[in-house]
């Protein structure tokens, strides 16, 4: 029996565009009807997804916002907030020196706004897609202890460069991995969006074969390893579907609400 349902947003729910199709509305009513929770889990801040759930029409069927890759948790009906692991201003401000001398901007959120050192092209396409302000500042004054997260927008040409880079310079201090084709994120050792997920399943005290997760990328794969069934869609990363307990169709061809309809027709998975 299936009774949490927990699902990242970039390239999973969301497009490119910022857009979350209505099938994703329809297929969470009928979870909402079935009395199974339902949280959404991002590398993005809890505030900055708290501020779209409306427009996106996601609000009403959200239970929960697990947010920076696991490190915020946001309870929608009490108001709750927990946070878990997360860094020092002086990690962070090392990490910024030695990744911004490879080509790499550095990034700190504030609400709806995207503090940068410097803008770029690239800069300017993530702002768009998160729906935030850009802010070229000195990123320094803005850190603020405590620091669950550290995002670095990259060239996506350079990506590979980036993790090949981190994978010969690890860190006691923090682990990172990309996020998206243009993003690469930095958290402490022990966060990942599984740590998120457990505290939410705890709380009320679901199985890990009761709780299903969708992702598309390399961030999701923890998430995956704790779930009964980890669920990728068909346009995410090679390891993330190396990981997954099944493919769903593609976000263009609306994977999350297709998975759902046709083997979730009642509180029991089907015809896997």
């Amino acid at each position: 029996m299936i009774r949490y349902i927990v699902s990242d947003l970039d390239g999973t729910l969301i497009g490119t565009h910022n857009e979350c199709d209505p099938s994703v509305i329809e297929t969470l009513k009928r979870i909402k009807a079935m009395n199974i929770r339902f949280s959404l889990c991002s590398g993005r801040p809890v505030d900055s997804v708290k501020g779209m759930l409306e427009g996106w029409g996601l609000l009403p069927y959200t239970d929960d916002l697990i947010g920076s890759n696991g490190g915020e948790i946001l309870d929608l009906h009490t108001g709750e907030r927990t946070i878990s692991y997360t860094m020092s201003k002086e990690v962070v401000k090392k990490m910024i020196e030695e990744y911004e001398a490879l080509g790499l901007i550095g990034t700190v959120y504030g609400n709806t706004n995207l503090y940068v050192s410097r803008n770029s092209e690239e800069v300017e396409k993530v702002a768009k897609r998160l729906g935030l302000s850009i802010h070229v500042t000195d990123l320094y004054e803005k850190l603020q202890n405590p620091i669950v997260k550290e995002m670095f927008v990259v060239e996506p040409s350079l990506m590979k460069e980036v993790e090949a880079y981190y994978e010969n310079h690890l860190s006691e201090d923090y682990i990172a991995y990309k996020t998206a084709f243009d993003l690469f994120e930095f958290t402490h050792p022990k966060l990942t969006k599984a740590v998120g997920v457990q505290m939410v399943a705890e709380k009320y005290g679901f199985q890990k074969n009761e709780i299903i997760a969708f992702g598309d990328t390399t961030n999701d794969i923890p998430m995956f390893e704790y779930v009964g069934y980890g669920i990728c869609l068909e346009n995410g990363s090679k390891d993330a579907k190396k990981k997954a307990f099944r493919i769903a169709p593609s976000i263009q061809e609306n994977g999350f609400s297709s998975f759902l309809d046709k083997h979730l027709k009642t509180q029991n998975l089907e015809d896997l």
